[in-house]
């Protein structure tokens, strides 16, 4: 007998502990991997962005100066038609006084019809939905009887679960 205990050494099953410490440095091995790829991936979009970024800043840098070489063009020119410098500068300034109070009014007239926390459609589809929640549950019926002297109209049909999703899926598009 100790010739077959010897051949066959008994063999462990592991228990719950080292199943979970398996598990648990599996676990942290893929979790470093990905965090490992993820700082690779944002390293190189960062460089992206911060190249992107400084291209742009470059172009409008760029575009604010051709503005004022646009403005000193403009001045040149008026000031030779209006026969000197100053009259040229002055006439260029209310000339982009008169366009930028024009812009701000329009700006001003636009925004003023604006209701930034009202969504009519919205509400009305939201509560027409609440309310076909409301008759398929029950809730609300007893309040909407009619007195006894008027004829009870039939109650409103029940609307089944197809019926709502599809009407949901209806105002979702």
């Amino acid at each position: 007998m100790r010739e077959e205990e010897q051949e066959a050494p008994e063999r462990f099953e592991p228990g719950w502990r080292d199943r979970l410490w398996t598990i648990g440095s599996a676990a942290g091995r893929l979790i470093e991997t990905r965090a490992a790829i993820l700082q690779e991936e944002l390293a190189e979009k960062g460089g992206l962005l911060g190249r992107g970024l400084l291209a742009f800043f470059v172009a409008a840098l760029f575009g604010v100066i051709a503005g004022l070489l646009l403005t000193a063009l403009l001045a040149a020119v008026l000031s030779r038609l209006l026969g000197g410098p100053i009259l040229g500068i002055l006439a260029t300034f209310v000339l982009y006084l008169v366009i930028a109070g024009a812009a701000g009014w329009l700006g001003v007239k636009k925004l003023s019809g604006l209701r930034p926390f009202e969504f009519p459609a919205t509400r009305r589809e939201v509560d027409r939905d609440l309310e076909a929640v409301r008759r398929a549950v029950g809730v609300g019926q007893h309040e909407q009887r009619e007195p006894a002297g008027k004829q009870d109209a039939p109650a409103p049909a029940a609307v089944s679960p197809e019926e709502m999703e599809a009407r949901l899926r209806e105002g979702a598009s």
